[in-house]
């Protein structure tokens, strides 16, 4: 279990926040700042994240090979469909 940890500053004590860097394309990073408005990465990322968790805890490894290969994508997804047009176009 992941134990959230406090490190010393030059302010003093502050809990240390994990964070998520990874590299990205140019065309992903142009994109993204296009399309997804300030302010709003970091709770939209949050939300996949958990998402992502709780597909792994119950499908395990697979998930990843699913995703990695490209046989699982978002935009197939018929839930997505539905929460997005209300039906499964």
């Amino acid at each position: 279990m992941f134990v959230a940890k406090t490190k010393e500053t030059s302010k003093g004590l502050e809990k240390y926040r994990p964070r998520l860097s990874i590299e990205i394309t140019e065309e992903q990073a142009a994109k993204l700042y296009r399309l997804v408005p300030w302010g709003v990465k970091k709770e939209m990322f949050s939300v996949i994240i958990d998402d992502v968790i709780k597909l792994l805890e119950t499908h395990g490894e697979i998930l990843i090979a699913a995703i990695l290969t490209r046989k699982l994508k978002m935009q197939d997804l018929p839930t997505v469909k539905e929460a997005l047009h209300g039906d499964n176009r």
